[in-house]
């Protein structure tokens, strides 16, 4: 249980570093698209709102619209990486909840 809390908190700084890298790809590459998801930033400018337009984006796909490999690889593999987080994160408190209902 504890590798898998372990395993977890590695991919929650790995997507943090993939929430940076979309929003300065967004930025410096599609200010247009940037500035309609009211700039979204992982703290400075971190609102519901922007969450909102920032999973909108991702699961969208909206990323096509813009015709940018690099952000379309990356906005994929969000995608997987969220997939899987989800499933270890059911998985620990599926064993939690078990392991502690004996």
């Amino acid at each position: 249980m504890v590798f898998f809390f372990s395993v977890m908190m590695v991919m929650v700084l790995i997507w943090f570093a993939m929430l940076i890298t979309l929003f300065k790809r967004l930025k410096s590459k599609h200010p247009e698209k940037y500035v309609e998801m009211s700039e979204p930033s992982l703290f400075w400018n971190n609102s519901m709102k922007t969450n909102w337009y920032t999973l909108k984006f991702l699961f969208g796909r909206e990323h096509k619209g813009l015709n940018d490999n690099f952000l379309s690889s990356l906005s994929d593999s969000m995608l997987v990486f969220s997939a899987i987080y989800i499933l270890l994160f059911f998985g620990l408190f599926l064993n939690a909840f078990f392991q502690f209902s004996v």
